[in-house]
């Protein structure tokens, strides 16, 4: 074969190459069907990972909605079998927050928001009396939480002896109020009060545990007068302590006056648990 006649084979199979080449690979990518803006074809997106529902209820940053999640109906079940073992307990409910969060209108925090839609929740999927169930708020210390996240928890407790008895509410094992009278930092003698700080004195006594004692009052008068009012209601629980043995070099008191209330002080019963030393404890 003469080269004149190689030099046309080799240009003919090069010219079928970049066909094949061209309408096959470049011309789908570069230049789809029904786009002459040169434009990229979108390609195919990984699926969106399946969302979780394994909580209870659960809430977002700013928003009082309760989402209910797959362990929902076992607490819920729970919750009406401890009722019903005494049905003349009081059902706390506490919204969690964080102090980030604004105000709603007509609720002092969020968390009393909160706390309001999981009791609607509750009285529609329960036959708890919605007079049996206590809105309050429990503030969440440090940053939000990735979302959604724990809206809140739940606490039976014995109705109160009279209208403004001095109490205590137990809040977790490490957790406490001590509920006081109207306008007072003293309780008047109370053999539960008296026998659970005798308790934890010992119990500091056996640990290196801290004790952070935050008095906190409601609504009526001046936020200066307040503000004294919640220091002298934890600086009473701290001398309890220090009397019955426990170090007070590990035992911190401040005050934040009526500026985080737990309840509404629209209402006596919301005022009552404002008036109160929470008693938090921690590792050292």
């Amino acid at each position: 074969m003469s080269n004149i006649m190689k030099f046309f084979v080799m240009a003919l199979a090069w010219l079928l190459f970049f066909l094949i080449t061209f309408y096959t690979c470049v011309k789908p990518t570069c230049c789809p069907e029904g786009g002459g803006d040169g434009a990229v074809a979108p390609t195919e997106q990984p699926a969106t990972p399946a969302v979780t529902n394994d909580y209870a209820i659960a809430s977002t940053l700013g928003d009082a909605t309760v989402l209910t999640g797959d362990l929902w109906p076992a607490l819920r079940d729970s919750l009406v079998r401890a009722y019903g073992a005494s049905p003349d307990q009081l059902l706390n409910v506490y919204g969690y927050y964080y102090g980030s969060e604004p105000a709603p209108p007509g609720f002092e925090n969020m968390g009393l928001m909160r706390a309001q839609a999981i009791k609607d929740l509750v009285v529609r999927e329960t036959d708890i009396p919605a007079d049996r169930i206590l809105t309050l708020a429990e503030r969440l210390d440090g940053e939000p939480a990735a979302s959604p996240w724990i809206a809140g928890q739940f606490g039976l407790r014995a109705a109160p002896k009279t209208e403004d008895a001095p109490e205590i509410v137990q809040l977790d094992k490490d957790e406490i109020d001590v509920l006081f009278p109207f306008n007072s930092a003293q309780k008047d003698i109370d053999p539960a009060i008296d026998a659970y700080l005798e308790k934890l004195a010992e119990r500091l006594k056996q640990t290196n545990e801290r004790v952070v004692l935050t008095g906190h009052t409601d609504n009526v008068d001046t936020d200066e007068f307040n503000l004294k009012l919640g220091q002298r209601r934890a600086d009473f629980v701290k001398d309890i302590l220090v009397r019955n043995g426990a170090p007070a070099d590990r035992i911190t008191t401040r005050s934040e006056g009526e500026s985080n209330p737990r309840a509404s002080n629209a209402t006596p019963d919301g005022r009552r648990q404002n008036r109160r030393t929470n008693v938090k404890l921690s590792a050292q």
